[in-house]
């Protein structure tokens, strides 16, 4: 498979985004929804210390675990100045904020809210497709950001993001412990070591809002 350079990425993105623009509520904000599974959190905290408090975007963590509470909310804010939350049913999704799903819970984005259920399906990936399907159906211009390993379903997942309109990022093989299929394919826009990544995202959220 021919991979695309880094300017024919650029512009296949602005395309998309050109394209896929009328749907998005004029002033509305951009929402990332990252994804982590096993050996994420390091690459986590690593993108968030490198993002300003002030981006504009609201940012989704979707994690791997069920059985035991995450700490994330708690780790968080030792690495970041942009708040966090714990992710809740009727808790509104605001800019410059970080939510963390809680374990054992997917998540869909409603007019604005979240709304928390059981999970429906064993398998972080699945919570991955669930937010990331109710994401690409809202106002916000989305972008997904890929920090481990994905199955068939989360790369579908991807394929399906990207061509409602949205921006996909993974993390480089080399800087990640498992790294995801998903970078073989050409469901990911842009293959990035987490610095880089949050480099990307502040460009994106400068690039909507123009």
């Amino acid at each position: 498979m021919n991979v695309p350079d880094g300017h024919t990425r650029v512009v296949r993105v602005a395309n998309r985004l050109r394209r896929h623009g009328a749907r998005h509520v004029p002033n509305s904000f951009p929402v990332v929804c990252i994804g982590m599974s096993n050996g994420g959190v390091k690459p986590l905290l690593t993108l968030f210390r490198h993002l300003g408090p002030s981006t504009g975007m609201a940012f989704v963590v979707v994690h791997y675990l069920q059985d035991i509470p995450t700490l994330l909310p708690e780790v968080l804010p030792s690495h970041t100045s942009i708040p966090v939350q714990s992710a809740a049913t009727d808790r509104i999704l605001l800019p410059n904020h970080i939510y963390v799903v809680p374990s054992s819970q997917e998540m869909i984005l409603t007019n604005g809210f979240f709304l928390t259920r059981p999970w429906s399906k064993r398998g972080w990936s699945n919570v991955f497709t669930v937010f990331l399907d109710s994401l690409s159906r809202s106002r916000h211009h989305g972008v997904a950001v890929v920090l481990s390993r994905l199955d068939e379903g989360g790369v579908a997942a991807l394929k399906m993001f990207q061509q409602r309109g949205g921006i996909t990022i993974a993390q480089t093989p080399e800087s990640a412990e498992e790294p995801s299929a998903a970078i073989k394919t050409r469901y990911v826009d842009y293959v990035l070591e987490p610095e880089a990544i949050a480099r990307r995202l502040k460009q994106i959220a400068r690039s909507l809002r123009r």
